[in-house]
């Protein structure tokens, strides 16, 4: 089972940052699009090639990733075992964290992966602490974690580069947490997919009087 722990995003948001994407960089297509344009050119080389007049292949274009696949990363695990799987089911259900927000408003592209991404200018200190607990679950579930600073994103293009043109704007996305969760990562012939398997609620340890206090009514 190969999965990770992480933070999903609502439908309305999803939505508003997929919308972000479409008019901030008009010319990343999604990747059945990029496909079908690079299977066109391909041809056409091909085509130059019989003639005596090759052209050396270019580097695969940028593609957007699928809005139902946007979530934030809190722990990476790979594959992990059956017992691996039920301790940290037991770790994290132990876990007690409270609800928080942030907001998707800058953008940048890591060069070792080739992702341009979305994510917050100040990572608020809830987001931080649960992504610290959650790793500390995985090690004493002994899953072997690695050791890289946490940085939040939202992985928004693949195979992008620095070259890449940067986005037009930045979003400006408010992102609301009441729950993590542990997704699987699936291949399928479609593409990948990371369907949710478990889920844990985030939920605030005050007194009824300060929920009153604060105007919170969940």
């Amino acid at each position: 089972m190969r999965c990770f722990i992480g933070l999903d995003l609502s439908a309305t948001q999803k939505l508003a940052l997929e919308s972000w994407q479409q008019k901030a960089m008009p010319e990343v297509m999604p990747r059945q699009r990029v496909k079908s344009k690079e299977s066109t050119f391909t041809g056409k080389k091909r085509d130059k090639k019989a003639k005596g007049n090759f052209v050396a292949n270019e580097p695969a274009a940028p593609y957007a990733v699928p809005a139902a696949n946007y979530h934030m990363t809190l722990c990476f695990l790979g594959s992990i075992s059956h017992r691996q799987h039920e301790s940290l089911l037991a770790e994290l259900d132990a876990l007690s964290e409270e609800p928080f927000t942030f907001t998707l408003d800058s953008v940048g592209v890591w060069n070792g992966p080739k992702i341009l991404f979305a994510s917050p200018t100040s990572p608020p200190k809830p987001l931080m602490t649960l992504a610290k607990q959650v790793r500390k679950c995985a090690r004493r579930s002994a899953i072997e974690i690695d050791s890289k600073e946490y940085k939040p994103h939202v992985t928004m293009v693949r195979k992008a580069t620095s070259a890449m043109p940067l986005p037009l704007f930045s979003p400006n996305i408010d992102v609301q947490v009441d729950a993590f969760h542990l997704f699987e990562s699936v291949s399928t012939p479609q593409g990948v997919t990371y369907p949710i398997r478990h889920s844990w609620s985030l939920e605030y340890s005050m007194s009824v009087r300060e929920k009153l206090r604060r105007g919170i009514t969940e």
